[in-house]
């Protein structure tokens, strides 16, 4: 072969070759990368829709039948729509969800904390002088809860810490009954969890938004319907195993094998606590700890709907000073936004978990039993019920994220980095600012779409 047909043949090959380059990253630029969701929360909805409006191609693996995950609209009352999950804006003032709300044309109530009647452990409603107690009681522990902050730098749980404080031995029978109501009503109720297992130090590490509570009059679903338009959701996909490496991911469910690019995970703590969904390679050992240090807490709800209405109907709240710690101490009236007399009951912690285990009629029985204390025999039978059972949930294990006994907001920050560039998290446990809430969640699928 002469100098010169090689030089041709080499030209040619080099002109072919540049050209199949060229049209390589000509298909590259015109192919979309590719995200692979799991769960179709309101934390994949709006990491999914943030992500496809900016180019992505998205598609969302939900293990349950329904989208939403612990924003859960029941229907089977259908002039009556409740939530088994999530139920409220907490502070209306600069939440993302009020503008999400507003956008979804959703009809909202407010409620307040601070329109409530409060009975004793007779059923009797509080004297003025009782109030007032309470009161300086809540002002007392709040004092003190900041003493502990400041003071204690040794991992210690939340009840520790106050009976040391508060020297709880010698506390008569009946201010150690209001402190209970008090830490029940305003802490676990709140937090999901006992105090015996909350982080003194950490357990209201948190933000908040001003402004009055408002309540989804036609269920919370409204969002994550509104959220869900457009978007490629794969109902009934069970995620068995996440393997992820230099390439991408392969996601195995119960219906098939799904590749892309990257994977965002927004499977519940108490999921993620189980090792249900296998990772492959193992999870970093940072990020193990971290999600067994945070705590998964548990707060269950009991709705009953009456013929009518046997309760003060001007408040929202009816609070009930129990004789046993934890125990139907706190009811919501919604007579007022569904314009039907039902009574919604929440029970947390470690009375909310034991009734998980109880039959439906004994879990009705026991709260009838509390409200007959309050109203009297004669009040009727409910007509109907609803409840919840959040532990026993195999798609949660629990109902929300807590600060354990031990557990600091790094742990939270651990959560929530991503591995590589390819598997990414987000959900109400991996949010600093806003964790436990439905804001919380929404807010971390926007700030994992930007880690892309």
């Amino acid at each position: 072969m002469n100098r010169r047909h090689f030089l041709y043949l080499t030209s040619l090959v080099l002109a072919t070759t540049l050209s199949s380059q060229k049209l390589a990253i000509s298909n590259q630029i015109k192919t979309k990368k590719k995200v692979i969701i799991i769960g179709a929360g309101i934390a994949g909805l709006s990491a999914a829709r943030s992500l496809q409006n900016k180019g992505f191609e998205v598609v969302l693996l939900e293990g349950r039948n329904r989208i939403g995950g612990r924003l859960w609209t029941s229907r089977k009352w259908k002039d009556a729509p409740v939530d088994m999950g999530a139920s409220w804006i907490h502070g209306k003032e600069g939440n993302p969800i009020t503008q999400l709300a507003k956008s979804a044309n959703a009809k909202l109530f407010p409620t307040t904390y601070n329109n409530g009647i409060i009975y004793d452990t007779n059923g009797k409603v509080i004297t003025k002088a009782r109030e007032n107690k309470l009161d300086k009681l809540q002002s007392k522990l709040e004092k003190i809860i900041i003493e502990i902050q400041n003071n204690y730098s040794q991992p210690i749980s939340l009840q520790q810490a106050l009976e040391k404080e508060l020297n709880w031995q010698n506390l008569s029978k009946i201010d150690r009954i209001d402190l209970q109501y008090l830490l029940n009503t305003i802490i676990e109720h709140e937090y999901a969890a006992d105090t015996s297992k909350l982080s003194a130090q950490y357990f209201d590490e948190e933000k908040e938004f001003d402004g009055n509570d408002l309540l989804f009059v036609n269920g919370y679903n409204v969002i994550t319907d509104y959220l869900a338009k457009g978007l490629n959701i794969k109902l009934n996909h069970l995620v068995q195993e996440i393997r992820y490496d230099s390439q991408g991911v392969n996601i195995k469910t119960n219906q098939g094998n799904f590749t892309a690019n990257a994977v965002i995970v927004t499977l519940p703590l108490g999921v993620l606590q189980k090792n249900i969904v296998k990772f492959s390679p193992s999870l970093p050992t940072n990020k193990i700890k971290a999600i067994n240090s945070l705590g998964m807490g548990i707060l269950n709800k009991l709705y009953l709907r009456f013929p009518s209405r046997f309760w003060t109907k001007n408040y929202d709240w009816i609070e009930h000073i129990s004789p046993k710690k934890g125990q139907w101490s706190e009811w919501v009236n919604l007579e007022s936004a569904l314009k039907i007399p039902i009574l919604l009951g929440f029970n947390a912690g470690k009375f909310g978990n034991e009734i998980e285990f109880w039959k439906d009629e004994k879990i009705v029985e026991d709260a009838m039993k509390t409200l007959r204390s309050i109203f009297g025999n004669s009040i009727p039978n409910p007509q109907d019920y609803q409840l919840t059972r959040w532990n026993s949930d195999p798609f949660t294990f629990g109902s929300y994220s807590y600060y354990a006994t031990g557990s600091t907001p790094k742990h939270r920050r651990e959560l929530a980095k991503p591995i590589g560039k390819r598997v990414y998290f987000a959900g109400e446990a991996t949010s600093l600012d806003y964790p436990a809430t439905a804001h919380g969640a929404y807010l971390s699928g926007l700030r994992v779409a930007k880690e892309f």
